[in-house]
């Protein structure tokens, strides 16, 4: 039950953010579409978020963080 408040509350601040509602922000990353999600971000979120996409490495450490995981299982879940 405390995980799903702390997701509720990351897609929220990661929402606002990225000036996308909730909503758009779930169907963009159920999607797998980055431009969705980060084409209203400020350019220097824009461009480390490039860095890090470019960067094998950085992706890959990136997808294993535990917020990350977190995210994941909650798109899986349809939540």
């Amino acid at each position: 039950m405390a995980d799903n408040k702390n997701m509720q509350d990351m897609l929220k601040q990661m929402s606002q953010q990225l000036n996308l509602s909730e909503n758009e922000l779930k169907s963009a990353a159920k999607k797998g579409n980055a431009n969705s999600i980060f084409k209203n971000a400020d350019s220097k979120t824009q461009k480390a978020v490039e860095e890090i996409l470019n960067d094998p490495q950085k992706t890959k450490e990136l997808l294993e963080s535990p917020q990350a995981k977190a995210i994941i299982e909650m798109l899986r879940k349809g939540k």
